[in-house]
C-alpha cells in the first residue's frame, strides 16, 4: 500500500518532470520562430506593428443621458449608473434624462 508522503514525493517529482519538458518545449518553439522569421525576414517591430493595426481607435462618446439633480451624465454605453437605475425603479422613464 502506498503512504501519503510517498504520493506527494511522486507528486513533486512528476511536478519538476513536468517543469523540464515545459521549458524545453518552450526553447524548441522559440528556435523554430527564430528560424522562420529569419528566413522570412520577419523583425519584432513587424509583429508589433501589425498588432498596433488591428486595434480600432475608440475616440469619445458624447454623453446621452443627464441627471437632473447630480449633473452625472452616461454615454449609454456600459453599464447603467446608480442614478438612473434607481430613477427607473421609482417608475421614471429613461426618456426623461436624455440630453
Amino acid at each position: 500500500m502506498t503512504t501519503y508522503a510517498e504520493i506527494q514525493a511522486k507528486i513533486r517529482e512528476l511536478t519538476q518532470q513536468a517543469e523540464d519538458v515545459l521549458k524545453a518545449e518552450k526553447a524548441g518553439a522559440i528556435a523554430e520562430i527564430r528560424e522562420l522569421m529569419a528566413a522570412n525576414g520577419i523583425t519584432v517591430e513587424d509583429l508589433q506593428g501589425s498588432a498596433t493595426r488591428a486595434r480600432r481607435s475608440t475616440g469619445t462618446v458624447a454623453a446621452k443621458y443627464r441627471d437632473p439633480q447630480s449633473g452625472k451624465t452616461w454615454t449609454g454605453r456600459g453599464r447603467t449608473p446608480t442614478w438612473l437605475t434607481a430613477a427607473e425603479a421609482a417608475g421614471q422613464g429613461r426618456d426623461q434624462f436624455l440630453i
